[in-house]
Formats: C-alpha cells, sequence, structure tokens
C-alpha cells in the first residue's frame, strides 16, 4: 500500500506543476502516514513533504534513526532538524519554489478525517505566500477506496449480515406467533451471538428498537434499559459487522420489521418515501458516474429532495450515507454522501464504497432503510440488498 500511495500522489503533483503535499503527523495518528512509517516509535512532530521530485521526512533529530530504516529511509529524503526555529526554517527552504500547497484541512473544517492539519501549521504555509489546496480528494482516493481483497470481504460481511437478518425475524416472529415474551435487547444478544458464530466483530452491538425508540438513529438497548417487541409495534433492525480476518471490510445494513400481519398505511408510506430516495441516487449515480465527475454531496441532495416531495424531509435529520473501508468501526474515511452535516465535495471514485441510508423519525415512529454501495468501473453496485417494502411478521 505505501508504494501505491507514493506513486499515485507523485503522478497527481506531476500533473499539478509547483504544487507539493504537505502532511503532518505526531505518534503515528495520520493514517495516510501510517502506511509509510509502518508502527515506527516516532515522538516528535514530523513533516511528510511531497514534491514532484523525491519527497522529503522533515524530523527532529531523536525520530531520524527510525526512519532512516525500512520504507522510509529508502524512499524519502530524511531532513533534520534539532529544535523549533530550524523546523519553520526548513520548511519554508523546501516549500520555496512552490506556489500551492495541499494540506490536510477542509472547507470550514466539517470533514474531520481530512482535518488533520493543525491551525498553526496552516497559518505558517500561509504566512510563505503559499496558496493552501484542500487534500480531501486525494486522500480520498488513497485510503478512501477498497483494494480487490477489501471488496471481496465486503460482500462475504454483506451477505452474512442479510443472512442473520432473515433469522432475527424468524426468531420474533416465532416467539410472536407462540405468544412468548420478547425486547430488543433479546434479540439484539440473538444477532450478536451469531455475529461470534460466523466469525464477525464490530464495534458496538446491533442497534433493535421499536416505535418511538427508532426514532433515536443512535438508540441502542442494554440489559437494563430496554422495551418489549409486541403485537403491532413496527421494529428496527441495524446492523455493521465484518470478518475477524485483518483488512477486512464493514457490511452495513438496517431493515424494518412490523409485529403483524399487515403493515399499517401510516408505516407503509414514510418507508416507500424511503425507497423512491434510495432508487433516485443509484438511478442517478448509473447515469452520472460514466459521464462526469460525482460529488457526495449531490447524492445527499438528491435523496432530500425526494423525501421534501413526500412531506418527511424535517423528519431526515442526518446524511444520507457514510464511507465503509477496513476500519475499526463501519464509518470510513472515504467520501459521504452529505449535504446536511457537511458540504461533502470530495469525489465519487472507483473502489468507494459507502452506505445509502435515509430516515425518517416520526414522534411515535422511526424507520431506516440501509444498503451499502460499491462504485466499480464508474458504476454503482448494490452489495447489501434491497428492501422494498416493511416486512410483516405474522
Amino acid at each position: 500500500m505505501a508504494m501505491e500511495n507514493l506513486t499515485f500522489i507523485k503522478r497527481f503533483l506531476a500533473e499539478h506543476p509547483r504544487s507539493a503535499y504537505l502532511s503532518l503527523d505526531y505518534e503515528n495518528k495520520n493514517p495516510l502516514l501510517a502506511s509509510f512509517t509502518s508502527g515506527l516509535m516516532l515522538t516528535r512532530k514530523v513533516a511528510f513533504l511531497f514534491k514532484s521530485e523525491r519527497p522529503i521526512v522533515i524530523a527532529q533529530t531523536l525520530d531520524c534513526p527510525f526512519l532512516k530504516k525500512g520504507y522510509v529511509g529508502a524512499n524519502f529524503e530524511i531532513v533534520e532538524y534539532r529544535d523549533w526555529q530550524e523546523y519553520l526554517a526548513l520548511l519554508k527552504k523546501h516549500l520555496s519554489v512552490t506556489s500551492a500547497v495541499y494540506m490536510d484541512v477542509s472547507e470550514n473544517g466539517l470533514l474531520p478525517r481530512v482535518s488533520l492539519a493543525d491551525y498553526g501549521s496552516v497559518a505558517y504555509v500561509m504566512s510563505l505566500g503559499k496558496e493552501i489546496r484542500s487534500s480531501a480528494d486525494l486522500l480520498n482516493e488513497m485510503i478512501g477506496t477498497l483494494s480487490p481483497e477489501g471488496e471481496a470481504s465486503q460482500k462475504v460481511a454483506a451477505d452474512l449480515l442479510l443472512a442473520i437478518k432473515d433469522e432475527a425475524f424468524a426468531y420474533m416472529a416465532q416467539a410472536l406467533k407462540a405468544g412468548k415474551p420478547l425486547d430488543e435487547y433479546e434479540v439484539q444478544s440473538f444477532i450478536a451471538h451469531r455475529f461470534e458464530e460466523e466469525g464477525m466483530t464490530y464495534d458496538d452491538p446491533p442497534i433493535v428498537a421499536v416505535n418511538a425508540n427508532a426514532s433515536n438513529p443512535h438508540y441502542q438497548p442494554t440489559e437494563n434499559e430496554h422495551s418489549p417487541i409486541k403485537k403491532g409495534d413496527l421494529i428496527l433492525i441495524d446492523m455493521w459487522a465484518k470478518k475477524k480476518e485483518k483488512g477486512s471490510v464493514y457490511g452495513d445494513i438496517t431493515w424494518m420489521a412490523y409485529a403483524g400481519r399487515e403493515v399499517p398505511v401510516e408505516m407503509a408510506k414514510p418507508f416507500a418515501a424511503l425507497v423512491r430516495s434510495i432508487d433516485a441516487a443509484i438511478a442517478f449515480l448509473k447515469q452520472e458516474l460514466p459521464l462526469r465527475e460525482v460529488a457526495g454531496y449531490e447524492v445527499d441532495r438528491l435523496v432530500r429532495k425526494i423525501i421534501e416531495e413526500d412531506g418527511y424531509l424535517p423528519y431526515f435529520t442526518h446524511r444520507t450515507g457514510h464511507s465503509i473501508k477496513d476500519d475499526d468501526g463501519p464509518h470510513g474515511p472515504g467520501v459521504n454522501m452529505d449535504d446536511y452535516e457537511s458540504h461533502d465535495e470530495r469525489k465519487i471514485v472507483d473502489g468507494n464504497s459507502f452506505s445509502l441510508e435515509p430516515g425518517i423519525y416520526l414522534p411515535s415512529f422511526g424507520m431506516r432503510s440501509e444498503t451499502d454501495i460499491l462504485v466499480k468501473d464508474r458504476r454503482p453496485i448494490v452489495v447489501a440488498g434491497r428492501q422494498r417494502e416493511i416486512k410483516a411478521l405474522l
């Protein structure tokens, strides 16, 4: 991955004359730079300066012996500084022939996975008369996309989630038909147990929420605080997990069920709006991606327009979708489908994976429909199935 990232950055800068990319780190907290340093012991601020020629690393004396070993020593020129005055002087010297500097910043600081450069560093580079540009698209293409192995692991995870979802629906239906007590925490525990049996891992347990509980998008039942599941209830199940093997990618789905024979119109109608909005998003991507660059905010804007037409926009209180990668959690560092929490102008590129999960959260009940999309050959692929209607359990 390090070699691919370095090659990509060099190619990008070759297409942007008199530009450089300056990325900063401290104790291996920067995910891109960690692909080069491979967990080396770094205890002081370090600056990676990429230019069209050989890139350099400006590092403090104590860290240089570690950096000289392995990949960094073989592929970067290591420039040593002792004190802060020398560090600033070296930055000024090596940026002298550049007019624009890409840094890890985002518009109004609204993309936390991009905005890693501190204010002081940005202000200093600006004081040198340099134009600051965001590295958002650069990072999205390097660390926000899936490898072929990641794509395959995501499909495995999504297929397992869909199967476990069916088992959870059957588990609830059996209890309801038999008149047995049933609650959110019991169903959550059932799903979590099946994850373990399938060799899957996750950061937080799945969400199982009934009625008004589902109007809180991040509601979590616990052993001490949960609600019963009774006939006539609307049930939301949000599940995300991945295989335990290193490098595995999450699947992330949300499905709705009704504890009865026929879904009431007042529940079916808003769910139909969710289905239409996802249909519109997928159709838009199929049409536009082969023709032009498409930004994440455009997808969210379209989905919100559909939901607004059906009268539910005030009840849709989060972005349409988030990036998915081989992270500790299901939220990845790539482009989000977002014109609500942020105005995500990052371009959707091959290898990006993201959820489409619009929700409508009314006072008496909430609902969400979620699938995962992988972009390949400039076309969206639905990885995690689609729910067209609320599942009636009886």
